[in-house]
C-alpha cells in the first residue's frame, strides 16, 4: 500500500503539466467560490448508505443558492433513491466504477475514465467531490468542469481547483456542509448544518410494503443484521434474542438487508417464528418499511441513519471498530441509543419496546 501510495505522488508530480494542459482555462486558479453562478452542477457522492445518506443533506441548499442551475448527482446504484424527491430521476447518474471502500470493491481505473467520458457532454461548470478519494476526484478531474471542489481525494486532491480542510473530530455527517462553505459563505441567508437531520423520502408508501409482508394493522420492529464488514457485526444469535422478547410482547419482526447478505438475514430469520425477510430490495422501499416500524435494531450501518432520521426508535450495536462520536445514528432526542457489544440483548429488547 505505501509503494502504490508513493507511486501515485510521483505520477501525479509528472503529470502536473499534462493536467494543466488538459483541464479549461482557469480551473487551478479559482475564483473567489461565493460569487460563481454556475448553470450546470455535479455532485459526486459514491460512498455507500449512510455517507450518501449525509451528503444528500446539501441538495436544498445547493438548489435554493443556485437556483437557475440544473444539479445532477453521480451516485452508487444502490443509493440513487436516496436522492428521491431531491434530484429529477433524469439527472441521477448511477456510478458502480468509483470506489468507496477497497475492502469491498476493485477499482478500475479505465473504467473511470470511460465513465467521464460518458458523462463529459453534459458540460459540468462545477463539479463538488463530496466522495473524497484517489477515484472519485480522478472522475471528477476527468470530467473537465470550470471548476471542482473537494475536501480530500487521497493523493489526487491535487487534481481540485479548490480543496477544502475539513476538522477532525466532528460528525461525519457535518462533512458535506463544510465542503460546500466556500459557495455559500457570501450569502444573505444562512445556510448551515443543522440537526435534526432531513429524513429520506420513500418511493412507495408504508402501507404498500406492509401490504406486501402482511404486516397491515400490527406493530413490527426491524432488525438489520449486516454491516459494511464482519467485524462491525454484532453476532446474529444476539439479535435473535432481541427478536424472541419483541415477539414475546407481540412484536412481529422484518429481517432486511442487502442482497449480499440474504444468507445472514435467512440465518436470522430462521431463529425466529414467523419472522418474514425483505432483502436486496430497492433502498426507497427499504425506507418505506423503516418509516413504518416501532423501532429498528442495527449494526453501525447505514439504515441506522436512515431509521434515526425518520424519527424511528433506533438502537446501533458498535463493536468498537468505528467511533460512535464520529458516525452515530443522528435523530430527535431520545429516538437513537447507541449501545457496545456487550450491552445484553434485553436491555436492548427494553429500549425498542419503550
Amino acid at each position: 500500500m505505501s509503494f502504490l501510495k508513493s507511486a501515485i505522488s510521483v505520477v501525479s508530480r509528472v503529470a502536473w503539466p499534462a493536467a494543466r494542459a488538459w483541464a479549461r482555462g482557469g480551473y487551478f486558479r479559482p475564483p473567489d467560490l461565493a460569487t460563481i453562478q454556475p448553470q450546470i452542477v455535479a455532485l459526486v457522492a459514491c460512498h455507500w448508505i449512510g455517507d450518501t445518506f449525509w451528503a444528500t443533506q446539501v441538495a436544498p441548499s445547493l438548489a435554493e443558492r443556485f437556483p437557475a442551475a440544473a444539479i445532477h448527482v453521480v451516485t452508487k446504484p444502490l443509493c440513487a433513491d436516496l436522492w428521491h424527491g431531491l434530484i429529477p430521476p433524469h439527472r441521477v447518474w448511477e456510478a458502480p466504477e468509483v470506489v468507496s471502500d477497497r475492502r469491498r470493491e476493485s477499482a478500475g481505473w479505465i473504467a473511470i475514465a470511460r465513465l467521464a467520458r460518458r458523462l463529459r457532454p453534459l458540460g459540468f461548470d462545477l463539479v463538488i467531490d463530496l466522495t473524497g478519494n484517489r477515484y472519485s476526484a480522478w472522475l471528477c478531474f476527468l470530467l473537465r468542469p470550470r471548476w471542482c471542489l473537494g475536501f480530500d481525494g487521497g493523493e489526487l486532491g491535487w487534481l481540485y481547483s479548490h480543496r477544502l480542510c475539513v476538522p477532525p473530530r466532528r460528525h461525519l455527517s457535518e462533512q458535506p456542509f463544510r465542503v460546500i462553505e466556500p459557495l455559500l459563505s457570501n450569502c444573505r441567508r444562512h445556510f448551515a448544518y443543522s440537526l435534526p437531520l432531513r429524513p429520506p423520502t420513500p418511493t412507495c408508501t408504508p402501507d404498500a410494503v406492509q401490504g406486501l409482508l402482511g404486516l397491515m394493522g400490527g406493530r413490527y420492529y426491524v432488525l438489520v443484521p449486516g454491516a459494511g464488514w464482519p467485524s462491525k457485526q454484532w453476532p446474529v444469535e444476539r439479535f435473535a434474542e432481541v427478536g424472541r422478547i419483541i415477539q414475546d410482547h407481540g412484536g412481529a419482526i422484518v429481517v432486511t438487508g442487502s442482497a449480499g447478505e440474504n444468507s445472514l438475514c435467512e440465518s436470522l430469520a430462521g431463529r425466529l417464528p414467523d419472522a418474514v425477510t425483505f432483502v436486496g430490495k430497492p433502498i426507497g422501499q427499504v425506507a418505506a418499511l423503516l418509516a413504518g416500524a416501532e423501532g429498528v435494531l442495527t449494526n453501525d450501518s447505514g439504515l441506522a441513519h436512515l431509521a434515526a432520521a425518520m424519527n424511528r426508535r433506533t438502537s446501533a450495536i458498535f463493536t468498537g471498530v468505528t467511533d460512535p462520536d464520529l458516525c452515530r445514528p443522528l435523530g430527535q432526542e431520545g429516538s437513537a441509543a447507541v449501545f457496545d457489544a456487550e450491552i445484553s440483548p434485553r436491555r436492548v429488547a427494553e429500549y425498542l419496546l419503550g
